[in-house]
């Protein structure tokens, strides 16, 4: 009874941080409203607890529902003490009195403790911890940890060496839209506040760990007498991406594949070493067996670092091992709530780490999902149902979650991780022995994971035609929290209620055929335009009548960042249409659709057909189900959208000496705003404006009817609402 109340006190603990998503788990400074609604909450449910559960649970006596209110109150408090806050007397401070400071060059020195793998061969990216700022002819110390983005061919540095940049800080802007990618979050979260652009760089010192020089032992032996390619894949399937230099490619594949589970340390990696080496002690005495097996444990989370999942997986493996040498049976969900709240002790905001959550979601559905899959497969022998069942179990938890943050699913991840179970572990294995060997015999360690060279070839093969195939790809609509907790409700009803598992089958497909419904009313019965702002390049993509039409991609960084998530955050799987206004530039980077969304039908403006495409002729419009597309103009192109009744005006040329068509029906105006002068805006005579761009030193800056990217994020337009801006903390 006292565990299973201790696990009610952990459970309690989980849900206390868990609150703090009520006002954005990295808000520092909560509004006295929002206080007041989340402890106000938490004491309504300990009264009502305290009233009404004894009744039920008669053996739990009333002062424990108090207690249990007082550690999630303390949770919230605990969580807020520990979020990630700039030092006093750090850059970032100085940058606040200084603004100056980010406009100047300025020379930094410190140290690398931590690498990021990067997809452009001359820019290296890094964490970078700062000892000494050099400002004018001052040298001051400083603490302060940097992301630091390095221009150049600088490959020949290493974690833990000792630099000195020159390169301007630069603060992190935040996202356009609050769908997007937040890149001041991302590095709040790594206790990091300022960026860092760099392109000098000299080495003052090296200074390698052990850890990492035993990383880099491994990873030669990987390389000794194989490809880049299947040598990085191997170091990955052994230390886990982030401490190796995983092939960008590789990478990406696996993650469309997903198979991103197996080129991360994880709890899979802990159970095979594990399961080696109590193999290989089997007729040792149990002392014996804990203190190697609890030993290559430590060695491993060094090795790979101190990542969450990691550290889920050691922690679970040491209490199983204790449970061993104590001849005691281990209750695995109670031991896996008791190990997050040891790691959300140490790090409370790895609750929102993907990487967490995901960990231990696949290890509750190994624990609770996989013994039930396998009665089902029964028929088979039981090695294949087990290979089949594992990956099943754990991708029935995970998903949910994958498609509520990405709003797409790898369609064939099961079937592809059932096909390639065998092959991972054997990889895996065999890699952990080539860089053991390694250690000692860099050729020998490489000899051995030179005939690992064929599997590892004919997993790239697989993966690749995999992510090749037609669907490889779903999207799903941005499913809303709440249905996401109502799914896994259902799932743990199920686990735990004989009656919901009588029905498991009808319960899952109601809920499934309810949620694919309301998905499908959505996109059908959506009508809205969204303009958004990249590099001074206007990006509209309009929809209305399960149709989308995209006019322009802009970058290759905003695709990725920003519109393709917003695109499969609408649940689309292809673009209907596509017009690109601006001329390609054959020395810039443009953005590569293949794999990604197809597109079913391109525009084209008369002065740069090219083959397969509609072309747009002035006067002569075309349709995209209710969507209406036409050209006014030629000369200045002057773009109609229209839909719902309303009408966009898109400028995407502008010349001081052309001709403008006499009659103009009201519209909303989107133009680049250097192309926004008086001429043109006294012709237009506008319903409303989006200049993208900044409205300083512009003659329509002071004018409430005009929208600016820059200052007001990105605008949407809707039926109902009219223009409103996207962006967060933005009414």
């Amino acid at each position: 009874m006292v565990f299973q109340r201790g696990i009610v006190l952990c459970l309690g603990y989980l849900i206390g941080l868990g609150l703090t998503g009520f006002w954005g788990p990295l808000n520092p400074q909560p509004s006295l409203l929002q206080w007041g609604l989340l402890v106000g909450t938490i004491a309504l449910g300990t009264i009502l607890a305290t009233i009404f559960l004894p009744r039920y649970l008669w053996q739990v006596p009333r002062r424990f529902w108090p207690m249990l209110g007082l550690v999630m109150l303390l949770a919230v408090v605990y969580s807020q003490g520990r979020l990630p806050r700039p030092a006093t007397n750090g850059l970032y401070s100085l940058t606040q009195s200084q603004p100056s400071l980010l406009q100047s060059p300025v020379e930094i020195q410190g140290k690398i403790y931590r690498s990021i793998t990067t997809q452009e061969p001359d820019k290296q990216r890094f964490w970078f911890r700062v000892q000494d700022v050099k400002l004018g002819q001052n040298v001051a110390p400083q603490k302060e940890n940097l992301y630091v983005t390095l221009s150049g061919d600088f490959s020949q540095f290493k974690l833990g060496d000792r630099l000195q940049l020159t390169g301007r800080l630069y603060k992190p802007q935040p996202p356009q839209n609050k769908f997007a990618f937040s890149f001041p979050d991302y590095l709040r979260q790594n206790n990091t506040f300022l960026g860092f652009s760099a392109w000098e760089a000299a080495l003052i010192r090296r200074e390698e760990s052990l850890t990492e020089i035993l990383r880099q032992r491994i990873q030669r032996s990987h390389r000794e007498f194989l490809p880049d390619k299947p040598a990085s894949l191997l170091s990955s399937m052994v230390l886990g991406r982030q401490t190796t230099n995983l092939d960008p490619e590789i990478y990406d594949l696996w993650v469309k594949a997903g198979l991103a589970y197996t080129v991360a340390a994880s709890g899979f990696h802990v159970s095979l070493l594990l399961g080696v080496v109590l193999w290989l002690l089997r007729d040792q005495e149990e002392k014996t067996q804990f203190y190697g097996a609890a030993g290559t444990l430590l060695g491993y989370v060094l090795l790979t670092g101190f990542q969450a999942s990691i550290l889920r997986a050691a922690l679970m493996g040491m209490g199983g091992l204790v449970a061993l040498v104590l001849d005691r049976k281990v209750k695995p969900i109670g031991l896996l709530l008791v190990t997050a709240t040891v790691l959300l002790l140490i790090k409370p905001l790895w609750l929102w780490d993907l990487g967490f959550q995901l960990s231990f979601l696949a290890t509750f559905g190994l624990f609770t999902t996989l013994e039930p899959i396998q009665k089902k497969l029964d028929f088979l022998p039981p090695t294949v149902a087990t290979a089949i069942a594992i990956p099943m179990a754990a991708s029935l938890w995970t998903l949910p979650l994958l498609a509520y943050k990405f709003n797409v699913i790898a369609t064939y991840s099961i079937p592809t991780s059932i096909v390639l179970s065998p092959i991972i572990g054997l990889v895996s294995l065999g890699g952990m022995v080539s860089g053991a060997v390694g250690l000692f015999s860099p050729e020998l360690g490489g000899a051995i994971a030179y005939g690992l060279g064929w599997p590892l070839r004919g997993m790239i093969w697989l993966v690749e035609q995999v992510v090749a195939l037609p669907g490889s790809q779903t999207s799903v609509a941005a499913l809303p929290l709440p249905q996401l907790l109502v799914f896994y409700g259902v799932m743990l009803l199920i686990w735990r209620s004989p009656w919901a598992q009588k029905r498991a089958k009808p319960l899952i497909s109601g809920l499934l055929i309810f949620f694919i419904t309301v998905l499908v009313y959505r996109h059908f019965n959506t009508t809205q335009v969204t303009i958004f702002g990249d590099r001074q390049t206007p990006v509209i993509v309009a929809q209305a009548g399960g149709k989308t039409l995209v006019i322009n991609v802009g970058s290759p960084g905003f695709w990725e960042y920003t519109l393709e998530p917003f695109l499969r955050r609408s649940g689309l799987n292809q673009i209907d249409g596509l017009l690109s206004l601006t001329p390609p530039d054959p020395a810039a980077q443009t953005v590569d659709f293949s794999g990604e969304l197809p597109i079913k039908q391109r525009f084209s403006l008369p002065q740069s057909p090219t083959d397969k495409v509609t072309i747009l002729r002035p006067l002569e419009p075309k349709r995209l189900g209710p969507i209406r597309l036409q050209l006014l103009q030629e000369d200045l192109h002057i773009l109609e959208i229209r839909l719902q009744g309303q009408a966009f005006y898109l400028l995407s040329k502008q010349t001081a000496d052309a001709d403008f068509i006499a009659q103009w029906n009201p519209a909303i105006l989107i133009a680049k705003a250097a192309d926004l002068d008086f001429k043109i805006w006294q012709t237009l005579k506008p319903q409303k404006a989006i200049a993208i761009g900044s409205p300083q030193g512009h003659f329509l800056a002071p004018n409430r009817i005009v929208y600016w990217s820059e200052t007001d994020g990105t605008i949407q337009w809707t039926p109902r609402q009219g223009l409103s801006s996207l962006a967060p903390n933005l009414p």
